[in-house]
């Protein structure tokens, strides 16, 4: 401090250096070119050294405008001003004159704030932290906050048992007075749970009580699971898993009376002394309801898993407050309120419990509003909401609708709110927020998969045509076993009543040696016209009526060898060897029941999905046979992200009228990716029995080339071959246990999933008949299996890769087989794009 002052000096430097000491200023100072015991008027006013701050904004700190006195008692309270904004980190005044100078320096902004070795809390948590206490990039540095943003970063690792940490700060100026603050940390190892200690607990024994807990002493498992590294969070959550546990068997008085923690001298042994005061066992004495009771009290009784004479649990208090809650929001009162009181007679160790209700006022819609449709109209998903403007508010309706619209493949995320209207408290607004899905697809090109192998396509097709929820379809493909030529369209709201209606055609041309059928099989050419009715029977269920036109040409090789087609040519009183070809019509009918409370369309995680189908051909066709198929998929939801999918899949069909048998091209079949992974795709079950005449000359043909086929019954002179060709089998089950865990980096994509599955099933002829084969030799007859038996399962195991990608949707396996059959194709590898999953 330095004063020029003629007279005093030496009163005027104790006088001042005493009040800036009282302040607290440190560095600031006054220096005036004249005395301040009488003060003077301050007729300008010059402020040097302002460089962020704005001249505007520092006058309005100042308790000084130009015109008014300052003395000596007045200067305290304005360099008390200034440094109040925290942006100086020194002041100087001077007075030249009527003149008052201030010089000042701005203290550092934080350039940037870098975190170095912390692992186990994210270097954003702790910029949170940091933010919270106004010490972030951009902000004024304070270098007295620096020792207080070190202890919270300690408190947050003492929370995570991190007891020996350490933390050294480094502080680096830069230009333009900026600085940039960097935090080395050193974690150091976690301190472990030594022993966990229950004093006062007689009931329930340690080891009982102590295995509710997610804390626990070293175990050889631990490792893995971390538990014996404590956490001040999950320590709080075992003690109220430990209250939960006695107050659900009735130990109404329950008390947790202290809890001590306490660390060894090295830091890395933690010890926990848990006292309790267990009480006595409470039994119910009576249920009371009371309060505005909407609901009837034997309603009521229904809901209250309790009653006279029970133990007393909580969690079924809780539970009937939350049931009770959740019928009478089916009336309308939303916002109910239901609350417990419990009156407890000591002496007798009982409890009368009584459940005030508090109903609200009943709450009715406003209006609904829907954001996030950039494509889709509001109609189309304003139909699928189950309450009315205007109408009581439902809160099950509200969630019923959210679930139907996360069961539109369009849509990949729905949120709800259910704000009050403003001044209106018995209205409330349903806002649903949605997140669409790519629902079009307009593709051409070349593409490959393990079961099709290579195709060319060109498809146009859009789950929800225009914004409308109509589907439409129209696409050429072409791969190693078909070409098809197919236009579909589908309106799930072709009435005001929901019924649904949807038609297609096609022509499809497939070469079932290709497809892993037997050779000589033949290809079929199919021309088929398709409409279907679809209508809801309730909220979950639905039925559906299919009748389809068919116009087939079945072009089968003269010389095939394969028994099953010969036979299926015989039992139309036709020569194959005269004419390989027949041509049928036929007019297919199909019912369908359908149950549906999966919370999605399209990669659900909980919920059934329940199809049971029946399609037959009309009485007249040419071949008369029908099919019986039931598709179930369950999902369990067990944590975040991990869902349990056990599937099963049953398939039945069998000719009746005229035909004989199911024809072997609608046969059912089974490998790959859509049935059994593991194996290659249609190589399971029965397979083309080949039978030559014992008099046959020559070699002996396996593709349908020169050698005389035996035709009619078999002779003892007949040598038979089995074929590694498939004919598909009449009765198929199938079976998939499934479970689906988050993919690293990925855990919030609803566009990509990740399991481990097992998959087991088999697939047989019930109309095979090996005593058709009896005449033949018995070493010949020994080659041919019964593909009549059911139980020559098959067992696969793996992962797989699902991914909605740009390209369509996409699936990886890789599996392999645990149990296989002779002859079965094994495919550990499997990949396919455009295919649906």
């Amino acid at each position: 401090m330095k004063f020029n002052s003629k007279s005093n000096f030496l009163r005027q430097l104790k006088a001042f250096a005493a009040t800036l000491l009282l302040a607290g200023f440190g560095p600031m100072v006054l220096a005036a070119e004249a005395s301040l015991e009488d003060g003077f008027v301050v007729e300008e006013i010059d402020v040097n050294g302002l460089q962020r701050m704005e001249l505007g904004t520092f006058f309005n700190l100042l308790p000084l405008q130009v015109g008014e006195k300052l003395d000596s008692a007045r200067v305290p309270t304005v360099i008390r001003a200034i440094v109040s904004s925290n942006s100086f980190e020194d002041v100087r005044v001077f007075r030249d004159g009527n003149k008052l100078i201030f010089d000042l320096k701005e203290r550092p902004t934080i350039s940037d704030i870098t975190i170095d070795g912390n692992s186990d809390i994210k270097t954003e948590q702790i910029l949170d932290a940091m933010r919270r206490q106004n010490f972030a990039k951009g902000e004024i540095f304070d270098p007295a906050a620096i020792k207080g943003i070190k202890l919270g970063m300690e408190e947050q690792y003492f929370a995570h048992g991190k007891y020996s940490v350490k933390i050294e700060d480094k502080i680096i100026k830069q230009s333009r007075n900026r600085v940039l603050v960097k935090f080395d940390v050193n974690e150091g190892d976690p301190a472990k749970i030594e022993k966990i200690s229950l004093v006062g607990n007689s009931v329930y024994d340690d080891e009982e009580l102590l295995g509710q807990f997610e804390l626990s002493e070293g175990v050889w498992w631990a490792f893995f699971s971390s538990a014996d590294q404590y956490s001040r969070e999950k320590l709080s959550g075992d003690l109220e898993t430990l209250r939960s546990y006695y107050l659900d068997r009735g130990y109404l008085k329950y008390n947790n009376t202290s809890t001590q923690v306490s660390i060894s001298p090295d830091r890395k042994g933690i010890y926990i002394t848990i006292n309790v005061d267990e009480g006595e066992k409470f039994k119910v004495d009576k249920i009371v309801f009371s309060g505005d009771l909407i609901m009837s009290k034997e309603q009521l009784k229904n809901l209250m898993p309790l009653t006279k004479g029970d133990t007393y649990s909580a969690a079924a208090v809780s539970f009937a407050e939350e049931q009770i809650k959740k019928s009478l929001g089916y009336y309308g009162y939303a916002f109910a309120k239901v609350v417990t009181i419990p009156n407890i007679i000591e002496e007798e160790n009982k409890v009368e419990l009584t459940l005030f209700i508090d109903p609200g006022k009943k709450v009715y819609v406003n209006r609904i509003n829907f954001a996030g449709n950039e494509t889709t109209n509001d109609e189309v998903l304003r139909r699928e909401v189950r309450v009315m403007e205007g109408g009581a508010l439902s809160t099950d309706a509200v969630e019923r609708s959210k679930l139907r619209l996360q069961r539109l493949s369009y849509l990949e995320e729905v949120e709800v709110e259910t704000p009050k209207v403003e001044d209106k408290e018995d209205r409330v607004d349903i806002d649903y927020k949605v997140k669409e899905r790519s629902a079009g697809t307009i593709s051409g090109g070349i593409g490959y998969s393990d079961g099709f192998g290579a195709s060319i396509n060109a498809n146009v097709s859009h789950s929800n045509f225009l914004g409308s929820g109509k589907r439409i379809q129209v696409g050429i493909n072409k791969n190693r076993y078909s070409e098809s030529y197919r236009a579909d369209y589908f309106d799930p709201y072709f009435t005001i009543d929901a019924i649904s209606a949807g038609i297609g055609l096609e022509y499809v041309v497939t070469d079932f040696g290709e497809f892993n059928f037997s050779l000589g099989a033949g290809t079929l050419d199919t021309t088929r016209l398709s409409g279907n009715l679809g209508y809801q029977l309730n909220e979950v269920s639905g039925i559906n009526f299919g009748l389809s036109f068919q116009d087939s040409e079945l072009k089968a090789g003269r010389y095939t060898t394969s028994q099953q087609v010969i036979e299926f040519f015989e039992s139309e009183n036709q020569d194959i060897r005269i004419d390989p070809n027949y041509d049928y019509f036929l007019t297919r009918a199909s019912v369908g029941l359908s149950r549906n409370t999966l919370n999605r369309g399209i990669f659900p995680t909980r919920g059934t999905s329940q199809t049971l189908s029946l399609a037959a051909t009309t009485p007249g066709s040419d071949l008369e046979f029908y099919k019986v198929t039931y598709d179930l998929s369950h999902y369990i939801p067990i944590a975040q992200g991990w869902t349990f999918l056990s599937r099963f899949r049953l398939a039945w069909g069998d000719a009746y009228g005229d035909t004989e048998k199911l024809p072997y091209f609608e046969n059912f079949s089974a490998g790959g990716s859509g049935s059994l992974r593991g194996f290659e795709s249609n190589t399971i079950g029965p397979r083309v029995i080949e039978r030559f005449s014992g008099s046959t000359s020559g070699p002996i043909p396996t593709d349908g080339g020169q050698g005389q086929v035996s035709v009619g019954l078999p002779s003892a002179d007949d040598e038979i071959f089995i074929s590694r060709r498939t004919t598909g089998g009449n009765a198929r089950i199938l079976g998939s246990l499934e479970l689906i865990f988050p993919i690293p980096f990925a855990e919030e994509s609803n566009s990509v999933r990740t399991s481990a599955f097992v998959d087991v099933g088999n697939l047989w002829d019930t109309n095979f008949d090996l005593d058709n084969y009896r005449e033949l030799d018995p070493v010949q007859l020994a080659k041919i299996p019964d593909y009549s038996e059911p139980g020559t399962y098959r067992v696969s195991a793996g992962i797989s890769l699902q991914w909605l990608s740009p390209m369509g949707p996409l699936t990886i396996s890789l599996s392999t087989p645990l149990k296989e059959e002779d002859g079965d194709e094994v495919e550990q590898f499997s990949f396919n794009v455009g295919k649906t999953f």
